[in-house]
């Protein structure tokens, strides 16, 4: 997948409905699903990072599952965010 076009597919195949949610409640899911994942899924951990309560970002993390069909406590779903995060990572990281 290190053709640009594919990765940006791929990407926004997973993210597009935490852009548009982001977007449109001035959200911050993204930012908490990457420190999520970061974190392996350690919820005191990544909750710290970001400064919310676990709580929150465990609600934050049900609105994730909500929007885009996935299931966070499934490895393979965990890896797929994983690797569209970081597409956009290298995608921005290019331009």
């Amino acid at each position: 997948m290190a053709d640009p076009d594919a990765l940006r597919a791929f990407a926004d195949s997973m993210l597009a409905p935490l852009d548009a949610y982001d977007h449109d409640h001035g959200g911050e899911l993204q930012a908490s699903l990457r420190a999520f994942l970061q974190h392996n899924a350690r919820w005191e951990t990544a909750a710290g990072e970001l400064y919310v309560h676990r709580h929150t970002l465990r609600y934050r993390m049900r609105k994730v599952e909500e929007l885009t069909g996935r299931d966070l406590s499934s490895s393979f779903d965990r890896m797929e965010f994983w690797l569209a995060l970081r597409a956009r990572e290298l995608l921005a990281a290019q331009d």
